[in-house]
């Protein structure tokens, strides 16, 4: 038989040893455990559904600009350029090496002119060849050298596999870190521009406070009133002045936080983000599409189980390990004691042969190896499936946050109403000298208490809906640009 027919039925019975990885199965079930919700596909752009210009701006900045990303798509540069290494593995390894070498032999070491080589006579009668043994001599090689280990059980390919996996695992750890920055711009982006509203609620409370202080005042000065009723209505001016610097403080750490978030120096979004803008308004539905979803969509979980597929694949490198390895080498090319006729093929040379490595006795390392990598399997597949309980736990809690939150604002819009029609009432009485002005200035007063707890509110739920969405996974399928 032909030595390529061998090498050929060499290659084609090559297996790859090991346990093949299988996706884990969805058991998760389609329906929702909280109370009734939109089933819907989920809207991936989710930051265009509050309808603000600057929020979906920032977001596609940071999607272009910010660090953390920028880093976390380098990972999967470098993943894929470890692949390409572990890859190289299929193919033989060819290089050429030319060198130069000067020797000066002893005088009492075996080659030497005259004398005995090896307890062998130099006389050429008993020698095949003339032997010359100069005391100074060069050598000169210029080779080409390969050598080719045959992946026979796989062993390459299942690293090739892992390096993939991992490759898998950067990708989706990007989709996370993308996630997460484009929420937590949202989450900064509402906190402002709910201090913002915050403050001009505030300052329009303390101008009531000022006004029914001076009416307090000069009751307190013709004796109508006591010296505790004007003492108290001061207090209460401090107490609410004191609000709107901690106010202004968050405002600008607000706007700090979204220029590093888009890649710039902390100063840089300020003079377009103090300018005063209403808060986004409530999305009154959120798709969130079939339960069974999720583990399609959230990074973490998608993450989690490109690990299992690596560590999988690593059974198959350490059962391989126990099986012998083939490696062919050889090399050719030219060899002299002259430079001049380095290159004559009467200088020609040449070798070749093979390995066979078999493992008889390792002191225990491959079998610990192995034992290390199943163990390594069996963690990453509870972490995969305690990662699906987590985000189910997550986003069941996310989905009853807010149909909560839902029904907490109608009921605070219901409120903020009544007390709308209790200050246009108390505005006519006054009008018509039936109430004093203090009693329109309470009014309003309750009333502006009753907006500023409707918009404490609104934040919450719009937080909250953005937790909602980062929950729900989506929002990495068709990033911003």
């Amino acid at each position: 038989m032909k030595k390529s027919t061998i090498f050929l039925l060499v290659v084609l019975c090559s297996c790859s040893v090991g346990p093949n990885y299988k996706t884990p199965e969805n058991t998760i079930s389609n329906a929702w455990a909280s109370s009734p919700v939109d089933s819907d596909a989920i809207k991936t752009a989710w930051w265009e559904a509050f309808g603000d210009e600057l929020l979906i701006k920032y977001i596609k900045l940071a999607a272009e600009y910010n660090n953390d990303l920028l880093a976390a798509t380098s990972n999967i540069y470098q993943a894929r350029a470890m692949r390409m290494i572990v890859a190289s593995a299929f193919f033989p390894k060819i290089g050429a090496d030319i060198n130069a070498t000067r020797t000066y032999f002893s005088k009492n070491g075996p080659v030497f002119a005259g004398s005995d080589i090896l307890g062998v006579d130099s006389n050429p009668s008993t020698l095949p060849f003339n032997l010359q043994a100069p005391q100074l001599q060069s050598l000169f090689n210029a080779v080409l050298d390969a050598k080719w280990e045959i992946d026979v059980w796989g062993k390459t390919r299942r690293a090739v596999e892992a390096a993939s996996a991992y490759i898998g695992q950067a990708i989706e750890e990007r989709n996370d870190v993308l996630l997460s920055i484009m929420a937590e711009i949202a989450n900064n982006y509402i906190e402002l521009r709910g201090y913002q509203r915050e403050g001009k609620l505030i300052s329009d409370y303390i101008a009531l406070i000022e006004e029914e202080y001076l009416l307090i005042h000069k009751q307190y000065d013709a004796g109508y009133v006591s010296y505790l009723d004007d003492e108290n209505i001061r207090a209460t001016l401090a107490k609410e002045r004191a609000k709107l610097p901690e106010i202004e403080a968050q405002i600008r750490k607000n706007i700090y936080t979204l220029s590093i978030l888009t890649g710039s120096v902390p100063e840089t979004l300020l003079e377009e983000l103090l300018i005063y803008k209403d808060l986004p308004k409530v999305p009154e539905t959120i798709a969130v599409g079939l339960r069974s979803d999720l583990l399609k969509r959230r990074p973490d979980v998608r993450k989690v189980e490109r690990k299992l597929a690596e560590a999988t694949a690593e059974i198959g490198v350490a059962v391989a390990s126990f099986f012998p390895s083939i490696v062919f080498m050889g090399d050719i090319g030219f060899q002299s004691l002259s430079l001049s006729n380095l290159f004559s093929m009467g200088s020609k040379t040449w070798s070749g042969g093979g390995d066979f490595n078999l493992p008889i006795f390792q002191g225990g390392k491959l079998v610990g190896n192995l034992k290390a990598k199943k163990a390594k399997t069996e963690i990453a597949a509870k972490s995969y499936q305690q990662t699906i309980l987590n985000a189910l736990q997550e986003t069941e809690s996310a989905v009853t946050v807010y149909t909560q939150d839902l029904k907490i604002i109608s009921e605070k819009k219901e409120a903020k109403n009544r007390y709308q029609d209790l200050l246009f009432l108390t505005k006519a009485r006054f009008t018509s000298g039936l109430v004093s002005a203090l009693e329109l200035i309470d009014a309003e007063r309750v009333y502006n208490q009753a907006e500023q707890d409707l918009l404490g509110s609104d934040v919450k739920t719009l937080l909250d809906t953005i937790f909602l969405y980062k929950a729900l996974g989506g929002g990495w399928e068709n990033p911003p640009n």
